[in-house]
Parts: structure tokens; sequence; C-alpha cells
């Protein structure tokens, strides 16, 4: 039976542009963790990884591609979407209002909409790839666009208040059957160290 584990990646030091923001302290500790976990899961199993190129995702999955001989592919449809700025509502209550209306955006910013348009090519190939190979997938990225490749991509029931629940880091795993059907879907968080909410 295949998997795909979503990992959101682990808490990253505020210094330098986002795309080069490494893992802080607890984050290396998270990442430690995780690895292991994931290990002591696919042991003996065929692995692909496929990361958001953001330094902080690629830290947090780096001990598991050494430990399994396996390169980390690079995409940036698992690259967090830009949600944008504005003036008069927080980064909370712009996120609330994306996930309420999948059109909604700010000044700046993409819709939900846009971004699956934008990404949708690249994930379905992901997928395909996935579904017609004997490999468990390992897709690491962040928060929203986790929530969104579930929700439209894999026809989970993703909503707004699963998004306020999601950690640094954090794992959500997908079991397929032989037509490629997801028959067991579930937050998996147990044996992480340092877990990070906010």
């Amino acid at each position: 039976m295949k998997k795909i584990y979503f990992i959101r990646h682990g808490k990253a030091a505020m210094e330098g542009s986002d795309r080069e923001r490494v893992l802080d302290e607890d984050g290396i500790i998270q990442a430690t963790s995780l690895c292991k976990k994931i290990k002591d899961q696919f042991q003996g199993k065929n692995v692909k990884i496929i990361s958001s190129p953001f330094k902080r995702a690629m830290q947090t999955i780096e001990k598991l591609s050494l430990d399994f001989s396996a390169n980390i592919e690079k995409s940036d449809a698992l690259e967090e979407i830009n949600i944008g700025k504005d003036q008069n509502l927080s980064k909370h209550q712009i996120i609330e209002k994306m996930w309420s209306d999948k059109n909604f955006k700010v000044q700046n910013g993409s819709s939900q909409s846009e971004h699956v348009e934008k990404i949708k090519d690249d994930i379905n190939n992901i997928l395909e790839n996935f579904y017609n190979s004997d490999y468990n997938l390992i897709l690491v990225s962040h928060g929203n666009s986790i929530g969104i490749i579930l929700k439209y991509f894999l026809n989970t029931d993703f909503t707004f208040n699963d998004w306020k629940k999601i950690s640094m880091p954090d794992m959500y795993s997908l079991e397929f059957d032989e037509k490629n059907k997801v028959i067991n879907f579930k937050r998996d968080i147990t044996g992480i160290e340092r877990i990070f909410t906010i």
C-alpha cells in the first residue's frame, strides 16, 4: 500500500529573505526527530522526496535523504502561495478570507484559484508519476500550500480550521489502494520533538 506524506517545514529563523531563511535551533531538533519517525516507517521501502526550494523546507528533510540515499528533487509548485499584504487586514485575516473564498486576494497577492492554476500542471505530473510507480512519496512544503494541494488535488476536506491547527513541523499521511484512491487520510505528529504552534 503506497503512501504520500506531506511535510510542513520546521521552525525557522526570521532573518534573511523568505527563500533563504534557515532552521533555527528548535527547527533542527524538530527535523531530526521528524526524519527518524519517517525513516522507521519507510525502512526497506522505495521513497521519493520532492521539496519546495526554500532552504527551511530542504533542511527539514535533509537527514532523511541522506539516510535513504535519495536525492531531494526541487519543485517550485511546492513553494508557499503569495498571500500579499493589506494595511487593513492581518496575515491571519487574509488567510481566513482566502479559505472562505477561493477567489479572494489582496494587492500583490494571489488567490487560491490563481495559485491552483499556476501549479496544476506540475502537481498533476507529480501525482501521475506517483500513481504509475511503486515508490512512497514525501512532499515538503508550507502551511497554506499543503492545504491547497490536499483540498484541490486530492479532494480532502481541508478547511481554514485545519490550517489553524498546522504546526511546525507537521505531517499529513495519505494511503492509496491499488486503484490510486485515498483510503486513509490523517494528520500524524506523534513523536516529533518541540512541536511549535502559533
